[in-house]
């Protein structure tokens, strides 16, 4: 995927993005889709720290719950590596 910098874009295809701040998709002549356009929302400072204190909140459970059972991060690593 390709990186461009906003302020590298001319000022048509800024004015085509605001167009899609809920998405876009872009199709030929033959109604065929060709191009998705999804706009990118960066989370608050807030949402992020909430995620992250959500995230560690399940690591321990998970792993409160895998002490119970008696299985290991290995068990674990060989039952999805099992079929591969």
């Amino acid at each position: 995927m390709k990186k461009v910098r906003l302020s590298e874009l001319s000022e048509a295809v800024k004015s085509f993005l605001a167009g899609a701040s809920e998405g876009m998709i872009v199709e030929d002549t033959n109604g065929e889709s060709r191009y998705g356009v999804i706009a990118y929302g960066e989370a608050s400072e807030e949402a992020w720290q909430q995620a992250w204190r959500d995230i560690q909140q399940l690591q321990v459970k998970v792993g409160e719950s895998m002490k119970r059972q008696g299985v290991t991060e290995d068990d674990v690593m060989q039952e999805l590596l099992k079929d591969d």
